[in-house]
């Protein structure tokens, strides 16, 4: 089973990231976690603003879209397929729904929220005020768009490429998370470790 998680900024991607990964004890791959698996590997000196998501702004996407070629763009995405390839795990951004969605076992999720409670949630986090919070929210999820188009071809956050889309300020992080994970046992979706099992019994 792989989970992946595409978040609104201060949706509360991470929280809920971890909470699953406790609920179907699989691992959560944070950013930096998938860095130094990618440093591992060595494939992260050869695309490091792909694997820390690294902003792009819209100008910076118009001339790369003229001057990359495709390979440009999918070599990174085949990267991260590869990585983690046949594992059990929680990924958040990279792409991580267009990468591994013909994956079985692959369940996506976007994850949004009002705007006034993702910046007030957000300058807690960066203990700045809520007006520095309100300028940089949007501008992060402006990169995160920016970014998934560049890679993907694919608008961020439209509801058809996810398999599941929650506004998680509705119910809270850990109700939101009870849902997803209910959601997904519904599904039919299995880690690796349940499928052994059956196949044991």
């Amino acid at each position: 089973m792989i989970i992946t998680i595409a978040r609104e900024c201060g949706a509360g991607g991470e929280v809920i990231g971890k909470l699953l990964s406790e609920k179907f004890n699989i691992p959560f791959y944070s950013w930096q976690i998938l860095v130094e698996m990618a440093k591992e590997k060595g494939l992260y000196e050869e695309m490091p603003t792909f694997f820390t998501e690294d902003p792009m702004n819209s100008l910076i996407y118009a001339l790369s879209v003229t001057v990359h070629s495709d390979k440009v763009k999918k070599t990174p995405l085949n990267a991260l397929a590869k990585l983690l390839e046949g594992q059990d795990c929680i990924i958040i951004g990279r792409c991580g729904n267009f990468v591994f969605r013909n994956r079985g076992d692959c369940f996506s999720v976007f994850l949004h929220g009002d705007f006034e409670d993702r910046v007030a949630s957000m300058a807690k986090k960066w203990k700045t005020t809520k007006a520095e919070a309100a300028k940089r929210v949007p501008k992060t999820d402006e990169y995160r768009s920016v970014y998934h188009k560049f890679y993907t071809g694919e608008q961020w956050g439209y509801s058809s490429y996810y398999d599941l889309t929650l506004d998680t300020y509705r119910l809270g992080f850990e109700k939101t998370t009870e849902y997803i994970a209910d959601f997904i046992k519904d599904a039919g979706i299995k880690t690796c470790a349940e499928l052994a099992e059956e196949r044991e019994e």
